[in-house]
């Protein structure tokens, strides 16, 4: 539940994610895609409403894309 961000050394800069799964700022449900783009921003997509919200109770809209800014280093 956590995508990890290294430099060309492999050590690590940052974790984004908590340990456990959820839906706050910090935690993934079903992460499945990350991506990065020119400008160095992540976006991590994890999976639909179709998949996971249905089953809720009540029925919902999931969180399914998030995006951070650039991390130094």
């Amino acid at each position: 539940h956590k995508i990890g961000i290294y430099d060309r050394d492999g050590n690590v800069i940052q974790k984004i994610g908590a340990s456990l799964p959820g839906e706050a700022p910090d935690q993934f449900n079903w992460l499945h895609s990350v991506a990065v783009d020119s400008k160095g921003d992540i976006y991590a997509a994890e999976v639909s409403y179709v998949e996971v919200g249905r089953h809720q109770d009540p029925p919902r809209e999931m969180v399914s894309l998030r995006k951070w800014a650039r991390v130094s280093g």
